[in-house]
């Protein structure tokens, strides 16, 4: 971990409401303590030092275990402890010896020798003459070396339980970008098998027609496996991919099949999961337009609202049965939006007024997954 990275996870911690827990607990379980032990409080640093104390302990000790200098989690045993001791004996020291006039509020201090009672107040530090061969009290460097120990302690088991769940986090993520992968993936031979089931009639009818197909279907298988291999594209690539697809198709409906573009090119240079669009295309025309004596259109529009970038494909011709299962690319399309971590209705399919709607609604650059 570099430096930058450090002071993100420091203020990471700091925003964490399990950290707040926390200090909360150890800061209330403290005073009780002192109180309980015949120690009350009597100045506002009294109450707030061992939240502070807590604070620290949680925020800052993992910092000389993950500070490595490049982009590994957790450095050498070693040099984690050598980098820990001037690190934790800094902060340490400085705020021993900032509350070390009043070490009524310190965690750990109460009364001993050299320790004085003064009428009405806590604890005192004896004189400095009763003790001229040692600069601190001891009891200020027993309490130094017990909490510098703390915080070697603690900040390696920190650090450690942050590389694990980093590790975990990594590990689901590469699950689910697999998974993806593998939809995308087995969206190929989906598409090819349509495609030649609807050009075999072709064949004997067309074969200039056919020909030319076969063109398209190469161009499009092309796109189709540079696409799957990507974790996104930007939308003009997603819209070439569809035409290529269209041209395919055309050649094969001719007239029945109208296509009509409502497309904001300002948002074709926003990045995208592959064949978002495709399997959409495709359902509208094999099962709307292809079915149908007459034909049909197909709108494809793409747009922002409300924060969200929507893609949506629409097509007259045959309607939705009722009850009749979801073929391949829906339900592949679906699995690949949730995997994404986008809720259910990122992606809907309805039949409005002569028309069948699929819209995919996703957040706008910033909120993608």
């Amino acid at each position: 971990m570099r430096a930058l990275a450090a002071s993100q996870a420091i203020w990471h911690r700091i925003k964490r409401p399990a950290t707040w827990g926390a200090v909360l607990l150890f800061g209330l379980v403290w005073g009780l303590a002192r109180w309980a032990m015949g120690f009350p409080s009597r100045s506002p640093e009294d109450y707030l030092t061992p939240f502070l104390w807590a604070l620290l302990f949680l925020t800052v000790t993992p910092v000389p275990w993950q500070w490595t200098g490049n982009d590994a989690p957790l450095v050498q045993p070693w040099r984690g402890l050598l980098q820990a001791l001037p690190w934790n004996a800094a902060w340490v020291l400085a705020l021993l010896l900032l509350f070390g006039g009043n070490p009524r509020g310190m965690p750990g201090l109460g009364p001993g020798p050299g320790m004085n009672r003064g009428p009405g107040r806590g604890m005192r530090m004896a004189p400095p003459e009763d003790r001229p061969w040692l600069p601190l009290h001891p009891r200020l460097i027993l309490l130094a070396i017990t909490n510098l120990s703390i915080c070697i302690l603690l900040g390696w088991i920190l650090a450690d339980k942050e590389r694990a769940e980093a590790r975990e986090r990594e590990a689901r993520q590469a699950a689910a970008q697999a998974q993806a992968q593998a939809l995308q993936a087995q969206m190929n031979p989906h598409v090819l098998f349509n495609a030649l089931s609807g050009l075999t009639e072709l064949v004997r009818e067309d074969p200039e027609a056919a020909e030319r197909a076969l063109v398209n279907l190469a161009d499009l298988l092309r796109g189709l496996l540079d696409h799957g291999a990507k974790a996104s594209i930007p939308l003009s690539l997603e819209r070439g991919l569809v035409e290529q697809y269209l041209a395919l198709e055309q050649v094969r409906l001719g007239r029945r099949l109208q296509v009509d573009w409502r497309w904001d090119r300002a948002l074709e240079a926003v990045a995208v999961p592959p064949l978002l669009l495709q399997p959409l295309v495709e359902n509208a025309i094999k099962h709307g337009v292809a079915p149908s004596r007459a034909g049909g259109e197909v709108r494809i529009q793409l747009q922002a609202s409300g924060g969200n970038l929507e893609l949506e494909v629409a097509n007259t011709g045959l309607g939705l049965k009722e009850q009749s299962p979801e073929g391949v690319g829906v339900r592949n399309l679906r699995e690949r939006l949730a995997l994404l971590g986008l809720p259910p209705d990122a992606f809907t399919l309805v039949r409005d007024e002569g028309w069948t709607r699929a819209r995919i609604r996703l957040p706008l650059p910033g909120g993608l997954p």
